[in-house]
């Protein structure tokens, strides 16, 4: 895996489009957001699709390029509500992020209505995708529709996959996805409105939620992670496909409203941003050794040695899981990560891993100690801590 590289090695002369892209930019409204999600996918090293569509006509296909390079250093860049409803950042950490070219925010770019795609009607166009070796996430604006209140919003099917046979199940990846629904985690992993509220129900006792933005847009957001261990996403390109609109109910499932296909090309970066750090500790209670970690702002990859693997429990591998971090400050992010997959990267079970992502960003270089849940019915008091130096 390759180190840490500076992209920005030549001064970037500024057109008159960009500049007046760069007026545009500072003359947006900020919004937080984000949607409480926890999606975790225990481990099994085998592939996860949630979403999978079948085969229909292509209203148009959009090539898109996260690692190509545009002014970067004059533009101040809003990742937009559905973005900070998958991963937080402050408004420091999204300008760092784009500018080491791990996030592309796509409105600022001049290209940026090419690569809208409409169907009956619906345009949905990339807002913003942050991505490291392991994880890519992703926000799509969509503009044309909108649900009565207390209706929940969806796709009939959303595929994500390499290459280019949409049927070839080696292809697919490990995702999730929804409709950012204004809902977001705190720090103590607790859903809250994205201004910090706390949630509140209808005149119905329904929860809530606001899917749409103050234009009326909606924003569809995705986390996708490799499926094997030692994959990586750098310089892949990643197909998202999306099929026909309409709302969901528990009782009665997808409900058609608007029928067509959505579709896009996304290349991604070829940057690393992730640390190596040996650490060579034992999990107190558990026959696993944490022997190393590889970490980014937005994700981790813990790997185990394993003296005897515990008995599996039907879906349980009991492999102890990295469930947050101890700041150089003492803060503590109890609840950081957020989705991912764990197992064994052999027959012999003597080595294992956990994958996962994050919902916020974090600064490595103030990571103190993680925080390691030896079970699924552990908490934030019952987790193992374990320094680690960089």
């Amino acid at each position: 895996m390759s180190g840490k590289k500076n992209i920005f090695t030549e001064e970037i002369e500024l057109s008159e489009i960009v500049l007046n892209k760069t007026n545009q930019a500072f003359a947006i409204i900020q919004q937080e957001d984000s949607d409480c999600m926890t999606k975790t996918n225990t481990g099994k090293t085998g592939k996860k699709k949630m979403f999978k569509t079948q085969a229909a006509v292509i209203a148009g296909v959009c090539i898109l390029s996260v690692s190509s390079i545009s002014a970067v250093a004059a533009i101040r860049h809003y990742w937009g509500r559905g973005m900070n409803g998958n991963i937080q950042a402050s408004d420091e950490q999204q300008q760092e992020l784009t500018e080491k070219n791990m996030a592309k925010v796509y409105r600022e770019e001049p290209e940026s209505p090419s690569l809208a795609v409409t169907d009956n009607g619906i345009t949905i166009a990339p807002d913003t995708v942050v991505v490291d070796e392991r994880f890519a996430y992703m926000s799509f604006k969509i503009s044309g529709y909108r649900v009565e209140d207390g209706m929940e919003p969806t796709f009939d099917m959303v595929n994500v996959y390499e290459g280019d046979d949409p049927e070839d199940m080696d292809s697919w990846l490990n995702m999730s996805g929804s409709m950012y629904d204004g809902i977001i985690c705190n720090e103590d992993g607790q859903p809250v409105y994205e201004d910090g509220t706390s949630l509140k129900d209808d005149e119905n006792g329904k929860m809530i939620r606001y899917y749409t933005d103050q234009d009326g847009n909606m924003e569809y957001i995705i986390q996708a992670h490799v499926v094997e261990p030692d994959d990586s996403f750098l310089g892949k390109t990643i197909h998202v496909n999306f099929q026909n609109l309409g709302t969901w109910l528990k009782r009665e499932g997808f409900t058609l409203a608007v029928e067509g296909n959505w579709n896009f090309e996304i290349v991604l970066p070829n940057v690393s941003s992730a640390q190596n750090i040996e650490v060579g500790q034992k999990v107190e209670g558990t026959d696993f050794t944490l022997e190393s970690i590889s970490i980014s702002p937005i994700s981790l990859k813990a790997n185990y040695s394993v003296g005897t693997a515990p008995v599996e429990h039907e879906d349980d591998l009991d492999i102890p899981m990295v469930r947050g971090v101890i700041l150089k400050d003492g803060t503590r992010l109890p609840y950081l990560t957020d989705g991912g997959s764990l197992g064994y990267t052999d027959s012999s079970k003597k080595n294992a891993y956990h994958m996962a992502g994050y919902d916020r960003v974090i600064d490595v270089d103030e990571v103190a100690a993680l925080i390691i849940w030896t079970s699924w019915t552990a908490d934030e008091n019952g987790g193992v801590e374990i320094p680690i130096s960089k």
